[in-house]
């Protein structure tokens, strides 16, 4: 270097310096180490080594991009997925037919990994959420999740679950099925949490000592606000928190949500774009106004409720609520997904892994482990828009004459700072392990 600078040559080669091999980075670090804390790659030993990554992969991927039809290599290689999931990334292509293989063995090696899951059999199931599901974008069933206290979804035995029977008398099967094996835990009877049209289906107030959780339909709430007293519940609405109501007998709490299309249940739809472009879809919509329309009634819309027989004492307002979003969130992952694109070749594939149940039941319960992680933080977002934000953070190599001499990140922004900060992150992009990946 003083030689260099002795001569008066540049200490800096600037015309050697290059910066290539830039990609997303951020919400794969996330990703990567909440599966290893999670033990997900253990669980999914019983795999092939090379089925076991694709899983893991999808899971991510789940995660990581909105519903797109953009075949899913495309999504996956400028975020360098394969990485972080043990794959080569320079070769990876995600085929359909290795996609569908794995999964086929997925399916082959549930009855393993749900017996991993289960631990002890039946003590941790505190709540039941029913669910539509589809293997086909024609054909819908009725699924079935448990959940222990946490919200960290378990999964039911065989003799629970049931077969797939969107019936009546399936349903109350289903439902009597669970009830009863959950009578020899120390919990007692799970709380059953559905919407209107499945508690009606199998007559659930009918039940006797089986505590239920009911959420109401915006037809429904708008007909029970019209029959409260408008200016004493929207005082009460206005003072924060969820507000419960006696009316003809029944216990009903509401609460305004942050987000009204958290209280949305239908179908997912996949739009076409790149994630830039799918951005908006993630933008959180304005809270919703607690003022009266003008005929005197407060709107439905923007509002969540619920009816319960459980008594205040064992299942507080709050904790109401907490089910009843966690139900939406579950209702949500199982949601089928149909293509509204023109044309996609990659469509039928994209479809097979988006309502595969057993890859959405371990995706969904990785969400939910990080989201009990940030909730205990303050952070309240869905999981999907923070591993967004995060990343945002991305990384390249930077070479000098083609030799790796450093790997760089891009300083993140304040808000991205300011959320690694408050969810304890900054330490795992320090790590020396993650500086030399990729």
């Amino acid at each position: 270097m003083v030689g260099q600078a002795l001569k008066g040559a540049s200490l800096i080669p600037l015309d050697r310096l290059e910066i290539n091999n830039i990609h997303s980075f951020g919400g794969c670090v996330v990703l990567e180490d909440a599966a290893h804390r999670y033990s997900l790659p253990a669980l999914l030993a019983p795999l092939s080594q090379r089925n076991g990554a694709l899983v893991q992969a999808l899971i991510f991927g789940g995660l990581l991009f909105p519903p797109s039809v953009a075949p899913f290599y495309v999504e996956s290689r400028p975020v360098r997925l394969a990485t972080f999931c043990g794959l080569d990334p320079d070769q990876e292509r995600f085929e359909l037919p290795d996609l569908t293989a794995a999964l086929r063995e997925l399916d082959q090696s549930w009855p393993l990994l749900r017996s991993g899951l289960i631990h002890p059999p039946h003590a941790e199931v505190r709540a039941i959420i029913f669910f539509k599901t589809s293997r086909s974008p024609d054909h819908l069933e009725t699924g079935a999740l448990g959940m222990d206290a946490d919200g960290i979804p378990v999964p039911l035995a065989p003799e629970e679950a049931g077969a797939a029977d969107p019936s009546l008398n399936g349903l109350a099967r289903q439902v009597a099925q669970v009830a009863h094996v959950a009578l020899h835990s120390k919990t007692g009877p799970p709380l059953l949490v559905l919407d209107e049209e499945t508690a009606k289906r199998i007559r659930v107030e009918a039940m006797e000592k089986q505590p239920y959780l009911i959420e109401l339909s915006p037809e429904s709430l708008s007909a029970l606000l019209k029959q409260l007293n408008q200016a004493q519940l929207l005082h009460s609405l206005r003072a924060g928190g969820p507000v419960e109501v006696r009316h003809h007998g029944e216990r009903y709490i509401l609460k305004p949500t942050k987000d009204p299309r958290v209280a949305e249940s239908q179908e997912s739809t996949m739009r076409m774009g790149s994630l830039k472009e799918l951005k908006e879809l993630t933008e959180p919509a304005p809270p919703p106004s607690l003022a009266a329309d003008p005929a005197g009634t407060i709107p439905a819309a923007g509002f969540q409720a619920v009816r319960t027989n459980v008594p205040a004492e064992r299942l507080p307002a709050a904790a109401a609520m907490l089910w009843a979003t966690r139900a939406q969130s579950a209702r949500a992952a199982f949601s089928p997904v149909r293509i509204v694109a023109a044309s996609s070749p990659m469509g039928d594939g994209v479809i097979l892994w988006r309502n595969h149940q057993n890859l959405q039941f371990l995706t969904h319960r990785l969400r939910c482990h990080l989201q009990a992680e940030w909730h205990a933080r303050g952070e309240t977002r869905p999981v999907e828009e923070v591993i967004r934000e995060l990343h945002e953070v991305h990384r390249a190599t930077l070479t000098v004459d083609g030799v790796v001499v450093r790997r760089l990140a891009t300083r993140p922004s304040k808000a991205v700072a300011t959320l690694l900060a408050r969810l304890d992150l900054w330490e795992l992009f320090e790590s020396p392990d993650i500086q030399t990946r990729g």
